[in-house]
């Protein structure tokens, strides 16, 4: 009886050791590495041109409170289609994804708009510089600011500042914001220069610059920049 109780005890442990050695065989192979992603360039928007009335404009028949307004951007390395956001002050008026480089887009007459471009394909998106423009016709009340141009330099350190412009010739404000993957490096509001102090910045680290031009009606614009320091 005590040999027939080992050799059960025995043969039980047996198949334990079987089955864990088998199963240990069927396991899920780690996941492979993801590929390498490569997101689009930033395009470069050609017109309305940044800053200026636009003079490249169609007719609305039948209706003189509108025209149409002629787009186009050159095309971005890696992009596969591009999204079109206009901007009435920091109200979106029009959006829509293409796959071509120009299009036309009815908008009020005597208005100060702000645009800008994302290109698109499978692996991400890249949002472009903010331009503006100012539609053909009498403004109700006074123009809005344009977007500010943003120029960002870098040496020791990263430089950043802009121009504003008014159409009306009035003197304007900014709110200017400056930020490193979400983290705000630098803000300002109600402010009255066109540069700021200079920022440590870390190569190859993606920033985002945000300035809305105000004038002193309270219309205002926003333009927005995203730049990569170098390594």
């Amino acid at each position: 009886m005590i040999r027939a109780k080992f050799f059960t005890i025995t043969s039980i442990l047996m198949i334990f050791l079987f089955l864990s050695c088998s199963s240990s065989g069927d396991e899920t192979p780690p996941p492979s590495p993801p590929e390498n992603l490569t997101p689009p360039e930033k395009t470069i928007g050609v017109l309305p041109e940044n800053g200026e009335p636009c003079a490249d404009y169609t007719v609305v028949e039948n209706d003189n409170s509108k025209v149409l307004v002629a787009f186009k951007w050159n095309a971005a390395q890696n992009a596969e289609n591009y999204n079109l956001v206009i901007l009435e002050g920091s109200n979106e008026v029009f959006s829509s994804t293409f796959n071509i480089l120009e299009t036309e887009v009815q908008l009020n007459r005597g208005k100060t708009y702000s645009w800008f471009l994302t290109s698109i394909n499978e692996d991400g998106e890249t949002k472009g510089d903010t331009y503006s423009f100012t539609s053909p016709g009498t403004p109700l009340g006074n123009y809005a600011p344009y977007a500010a141009e943003i120029t960002v330099t870098f040496n020791t350190q990263m430089l950043v500042s802009w121009a504003g412009n008014d159409e009306d010739g009035d003197v304007l404000t900014y709110d200017v914001t400056v930020k490193k993957n979400e983290l705000v490096l630098m803000q300002e509001t109600d402010y009255g220069d066109t540069s700021i102090n200079p920022i440590d910045f870390e190569a190859g680290s993606s920033y985002d610059i945000e300035i809305i031009s105000i004038d002193p009606h309270g219309s205002a614009s926003i333009s927005t920049s995203v730049v990569t320091a170098p390594d």
